[in-house]
């Protein structure tokens, strides 16, 4: 097992929670349902094997969870490939101790978690492969704590502002319960959020805690992401309009990213394409992923996109609703910029390799004899409309004099912005895509 501090690890990650047993333990699934988790799960996994360095795994997940075993066990290279990457309290010298310990543990309940076979070949697999980030539990409770007391006594966080769409107010007694907690966890939240008596309250904070102890680990481990609240858990904040509006990485993905990538090249892309594609071909991928600088632009575009947005959290991590929205605009700008820019390598590039009469019809449109730029704006602004996306079409048409040239600056500062990088991977992509339907291993 190799070791490091998180600061020391230098490509873009993602810390991964819907590994935790408690998420999935609350509730009494059917065996349909299970299976349906198991598949979400596991396109989940492999999405962010393509589009990050590393995915981040608290080692408790990882053993406790007979989902994550189920999952992962099967394909050590996750490990040695250091796609996963466990994150292990600093105060164990190893993955085995960490086991034996909770073995040793005066709850029954936790001892019979860690009891079986599967826990220790889990256990040994993190100590004899993967490399390990070690995290501090000082670095977590006091700011779970004092941001949780923060949100829920600011009218204008996220929590409150979900608590005040349903109508309901933060009883006196639940705040200070929370505040006098000498240490504060996410069972002494639940506990005092159902001695209120109110379902609905207590799930929007039991919920929010569970959002802001992810939160809490992820920061331990320097892996907050662009997007924590989606990233982390499993957080309803889609019920704060009336509208759905959901964000997560695997909608930046196919409905920001996909979407923008089919409206300028007028290609078909596989909705299928996670269902299809194995964890070894995903774990293949990311090597391509990683060697073709498609993750470092990919997730650069995001990062570049936020730095350019004002949001009201001082500490840049959760963004309220109408942030959301105006990340979601800001981020098909970005990218759409950037396919732009792609687009005449790309198109000297494939026109090499396929048949000319369809690639030429495309390139009219988008690209003038074999080199200039058709006038950006509106490349942008017909690519969205043709993927019905017209009240962002006209935002930009609004915002034109300095959204959108700021929105360039930011993203030209990529390095290697004019090659074809998304778009060479998005042909990989389909290309094992096809593979695999046409039976090819």
């Amino acid at each position: 097992m190799d070791d490091l501090l998180p600061e020391k690890l230098t490509t873009n990650r993602v810390y991964f929670t819907e590994l935790d047993r408690i998420t999935y333990s609350q509730v009494a699934w059917t065996p349909s349902d299970v299976d349906e988790i198991k598949r979400a799960l596991s396109r989940k996994l492999k999405l962010l094997a393509i589009t990050k360095g590393h995915i981040l795994i608290a080692a408790s997940h990882l053993l406790e969870s007979e989902l994550a075993r189920e999952l992962i066990l099967p394909y050590p290279e996750l490990f040695s490939e250091r796609i996963i990457v466990p994150a292990l309290r600093s105060d164990f010298t190893s993955c085995g101790d960490f086991l034996d310990a909770k073995k040793a543990s005066d709850s029954p309940g936790e001892q019979q978690l860690y009891q079986g076979d599967e826990q220790r070949d889990m256990a040994q697999l993190i100590d004899s492969t993967a490399l390990v980030v070690r995290w501090n539990s000082s670095d977590t409770s006091g700011w779970f704590k004092n941001r949780l007391l923060s949100d829920i006594r600011n009218q204008g966080s996220l929590v409150s502002a979900r608590l005040q769409e349903r109508g309901l107010i933060l009883p006196s007694k639940l705040e200070a319960e929370i505040e006098s907690a000498p240490i504060l966890s996410r069972g002494v939240v639940y506990q005092a959020t159902k001695r209120c008596n109110n379902l609905a309250l207590q799930e929007i904070v039991g919920g929010y805690a569970d959002f802001i102890y992810y939160l809490s680990g992820a920061r331990a481990v320097h892996s907050e992401g662009v997007l924590p609240q989606e990233n982390l858990v499993d957080f309803h904040i889609s019920e704060l309009n009336s509208e759905g509006h959901r964000l997560s990485e695997y909608e930046v993905f196919f409905k920001v990213f996909v979407d923008t990538v089919k409206a300028n090249t007028s290609a078909h892309f596989p909705a299928d394409l996670l269902d299809a594609l194995s964890m070894t071909d995903a774990i293949s991928l990311h090597h391509l992923a990683m060697q073709s600088q498609f993750v470092e632009k990919y997730n650069a575009i995001q990062q570049k996109t936020k730095e350019g947005l004002a949001i009201t959290d001082p500490e840049r991590l959760v963004l309220l609703m109408e942030e959301l929205l105006i990340f979601e605009e800001d981020l098909h700008r970005a990218y759409a910029l950037a396919l732009d820019s792609e687009m005449p390598s790309w198109f000297r590039q494939t026109r090499t390799r396929a048949a000319g009469a369809f690639l030429n019809a495309i390139a009219s449109l988008v690209v003038l004899p074999y080199g200039a730029l058709v006038d950006t704006t509106n490349i942008i602004v017909t690519g969205l409309r043709v993927i019905k996306r017209d009240h962002l079409a006209s935002g930009i048409q609004l915002k034109i004099q300095d959204g959108l040239r700021f929105l360039e600056s930011l993203t030209m500062q990529i390095e290697g912005f004019n090659k074809p990088v998304l778009l060479e991977f998005v042909d990989r992509l389909k290309a094992r895509y096809e593979l695999r339907m046409s039976g090819i291993k």
